[in-house]
């Protein structure tokens, strides 16, 4: 076990492990069709054209992922705990050291969890692909490796700054969903959604109008309008109905507030400059060619395009702890009716951001969504207390 055996010894050593893991497809799958046995949803799989030996594959790679995890802190004798689902934060509280097992949305999940900046997280990835956040796949295979490495101190911390994000308005209290059940509400009987929407109304005059939400964005945050496009990272406010857009009132710093019309804002961080903030700034190569052909009079050849594009695309990356976040307003109006001088784009320390939306939602990471309408506001501020402490393998 080659340094094992001195590393249960090692009064540094985290006594409390908690790892997180992926629900594998497959597992998901078997939870949602519990009527059918192996063979019949591996059949049921072929039907819709679906590869099953590719998701067990998957499956297979997960729990051997879990199960050498598993084996390794058994022989370090650290008291661990390996869990699919967290329903109680505490679980988080209790750990010297969190785990991932998954990819970005298993770290991104862990990551809420966690409240503090002195609780350390690093993730095992078994799966091909590109991650932000995840150590390189080859550690998925040889996760002795990793305590080696933590055992001879060949790592960094990494503190990944996160947005605070404080609210007021209505609705701040009731249940936060998941932005994917928003489309299954929109099909509720009519007299269902009247009789839900009363509830709702009632319960909420009895709560505060003021929240500090116990989730820190370590992505982004956004109000949104349509919550097709969000991705992690990040706030993001808008409409949820695509093609309404949202007035909303800015303001950086201590600068001037100023009324945009727009598809939504993005709010994020460092690590979510990497994310739908990049996506949503890239341009394309005939763009840039025709710019400067129209600017200098001179065609780019295919070289100078990618250079120019490669140096204008890494231009909006900034350092994961940074204490400083980034918003981007998507798709802003700029007929006569709206100024045009504004940046869509800008650097900030706090923002505040106020709504007019009709059927609007403030969206974390992704996920968690609130309802963002008609009078709320949106404070969001990055400070060190806030950030999370990751590790990152040399």
């Amino acid at each position: 076990m080659r340094l094992l055996n001195c590393l249960r010894d090692n009064l540094h050593w985290p006594k409390r492990v908690l790892g997180i893991s992926k629900l594998s497809a497959f597992e998901f799958l078997k939870i949602t069709h519990s009527d059918l046995s192996h063979n019949q949803l591996l059949n049921q799989l072929r039907k819709q054209s679906i590869d099953p030996d590719e998701i067990l594959a998957k499956h297979h790679r997960q729990l051997t992922c879990e199960k050498e995890l598993a084996g390794i802190l058994h022989n370090l004798n650290v008291n661990y705990r390996i869990m699919k689902r967290i329903d109680d934060a505490k679980c988080v509280d209790w750990a010297d050291l969190v785990i991932t097992i998954g990819g970005d949305g298993t770290f991104l999940l862990a990551s809420k969890l966690i409240t503090n900046n002195k609780t350390p997280i690093f993730g095992i990835n078994p799966h091909p692909g590109t991650s932000t956040f995840t150590l390189p796949i080859e550690y998925s295979t040889d996760i002795e490796r990793i305590f080696e490495k933590l055992h001879a101190e060949d790592y960094t911390v990494l503190m990944r700054s996160r947005i605070r994000t404080v609210m007021t308005g209505e609705g701040l209290y009731q249940q936060p969903f998941h932005v994917h059940e928003k489309s299954r509400m929109q099909n509720e009987k009519r007299v269902d959604a009247l009789m839900r929407s009363t509830q709702r109304k009632i319960a909420d005059a009895l709560q505060p109008r003021q929240r500090i939400l116990p989730w820190l964005a370590l992505n982004e945050s956004t109000p949104v309008r349509s919550i097709t496009f969000i991705t992690y990272f990040q706030v993001f406010m808008a409409e949820f109905l695509a093609s309404r857009p949202i007035v909303l009132t800015i303001q950086a710093d201590e600068e001037k507030r100023f009324m945009i019309r727009s598809s939504g804002i993005c709010v994020c961080t460092g690590s979510g400059s990497r994310s739908w903030f990049r996506t949503m700034n890239l341009q394309t190569a005939e763009t840039v060619q025709t710019l400067v052909a129209m600017a200098t009079g001179r065609q780019l050849d295919e070289k100078e395009t990618r250079e120019v594009l490669h140096k204008y695309h890494s231009n909006l990356l900034f350092p994961p702890d940074n204490l400083k976040m980034a918003y981007m307003i998507y798709e802003m109006s700029r007929s006569s009716l709206w100024p045009k001088i504004i940046s869509d784009k800008r650097m900030c320390c706090k923002i505040k951001v106020k709504s007019t939306g009709f059927d609007a939602g403030l969206v974390l990471d992704g996920s968690v969504s609130l309802p963002f309408n008609d009078g709320s506001t949106a404070s969001f501020e990055i400070r060190p207390e806030y950030s999370l402490k990751n590790i990152i393998l040399q």
